[in-house]
């Protein structure tokens, strides 16, 4: 949510989800202020990165439905940055240009993957 908030989103909208159901699925709901809402189903048996990863993976998507914009966009471009899911961590990419601009998921805009300012 932060990484959407500081892409442009003037509203953050309200995130809710289930304890993990006997399967180990949360239900997360993310909603704005008018009460409309979009849901989608969370596998919480995975590691801490992977469970990060789908939430990268499916709260833009959220945002695409709720607000029409795909967020959070690469630097300079209006294209929405897609998850990636490294050996270790999770990171936001630009999906046209491969290489070319990452940060961490949690990071947007501040750093890139290794430390470096991101562009």
């Amino acid at each position: 949510m932060h990484d959407l908030h500081w892409a442009g989103v003037t509203e953050e909208p309200i995130t809710t989800y289930t304890q993990p159901s006997a399967e180990g699925y949360v239900e997360v709901l993310v909603s704005d202020s008018s009460g409309m809402g979009v849901g989608f189903s969370v596998d919480a048996n995975g590691t801490d990165t992977s469970i990060l990863y789908q939430l990268a993976d499916r709260i833009p998507d959220a945002y695409v439905e709720l607000y029409s914009v795909g967020l959070p966009p690469v630097p300079g471009s209006h294209r929405p940055a897609r998850p990636r899911l490294t050996q270790n961590e999770v990171v936001w990419e630009d999906p046209d240009e491969s290489g070319t601009w990452q940060c961490r998921v949690g990071a947007y805009p501040g750093t890139s993957a290794d430390g470096s300012p991101s562009a």
